[in-house]
Formats: C-alpha cells, structure tokens, sequence
C-alpha cells in the first residue's frame, strides 16, 4: 500500500470515528475545554492577528474565540484552488462569510487579505495526529503548501482523544504543528 493510499484509508476511518464523537458531544463542551486551554495565549492585551478555520460539525469549533477575545483580528482561509488559499479578516461572521469549498464557509472578496508572515498564531484543522505533532489533513495540500510561508506565526493545532494516533504515513510536504489535546 503506498502513504497516499494508507492516508486515505485512515482519513476514512478517523472522520468516522470523529463524527460519532462529535454526535456524544451536541453542546459542544469538548470544544469549550479545548479553547480554555488557548486562554494563556489569547488573553494578552497585545492585539494578534489570528488564523482561524470554519469548523465542520466534527472539528474543534473556535468561533467562540471571536466573541471571547475581542482585542485580536482574525482571519479565515479561501481557497483558490491548485492548493493553494489564502487568509482574510473577517469581522462579522454572518455578513463576511459565505458557503464555498465543500460547504464550508470562507471570507467573501470584500475582505481585507493578509500576507501568510502577517498573521501571529495559526490554529490548523486535521483529521489525526500523533503526540509529536505530525498531522493528518483532509487530503487537499492546502496547509501544508501554506504554513511554511507563515515566517513569524506560532503554528498550534487543537485535538480531540480521538484524533491522537501512534503515527501516520507522512510524506516530504507534510507539516508539523505542536499539539494542545484533551
């Protein structure tokens, strides 16, 4: 079997096992005690510019950070195709973004863009991780193609029990991110 294909396959069965998760979880307190453990980082009164993911139903959902810490920017990615996406701020979760890519909600065009060395902390969607930190992404190349060009930026991701494995089948691109886990 080759990485790609062993990547797939475990994609496949971690997304189950995440969405039966996420279905024992309907208030969502798992995500809450994850964005706890950001607390340390995000309450400082020094403006940061934060990047963000829209969260699917079985993700790590961080909207609350806009609500909680309103001192900070955030931006969302956009995708532009041939892996590759870019950042944007969004203010106004409802006026600023709408349904693109798989459903998911991304900045419409009337948002500022940012350079990927402008943003101070990125908290990175995945599928798995190991304890080291090595990740599993939904397969499209798109942060792994752009965290490198994100110079300055504390790189974090936020895992669920679920998502913790041994290892994974990696490959040259694929990025590490350091790993807050309940």
């Amino acid at each position: 079997m080759t990485k790609a294909e062993a990547k797939r396959q475990l994609r496949r069965a971690m997304l189950s096992r995440l969405k039966a998760a996420a279905a024992a979880d309907p208030c969502g307190e798992r995500s809450a005690m994850l964005r706890e453990l950001l607390r340390p980082i995000l309450s400082s009164d020094k403006p940061l510019l934060v990047g963000l993911f829209y969260p699917m139903a079985h993700e790590v959902d961080l909207l609350p950070l806009l609500r909680d810490y309103p001192q900070h920017r955030y931006a969302f990615p956009r995708c532009l195709g041939a892996r590759r996406m870019e950042f944007r701020i969004v203010r106004d979760l409802t006026r600023d973004m709408a349904p693109a890519a798989m459903g998911i909600p991304a900045p419409l065009p009337h948002c500022h863009a940012v350079e990927p060395q402008e943003l101070d902390l990125i908290l990175v969607p995945g599928v798995a991780f190991t304890p080291g930190g090595m990740r599993l992404g939904y397969g499209g190349g798109y942060y792994d193609n752009y965290l490198p060009r994100c110079a300055r930026a504390r790189r974090l991701a936020l895992a669920f029990a679920e998502q913790l494995v041994d290892s994974l089948p990696t490959e040259l691109h694929d990025c590490s991110v350091p790993l807050i886990h309940l």
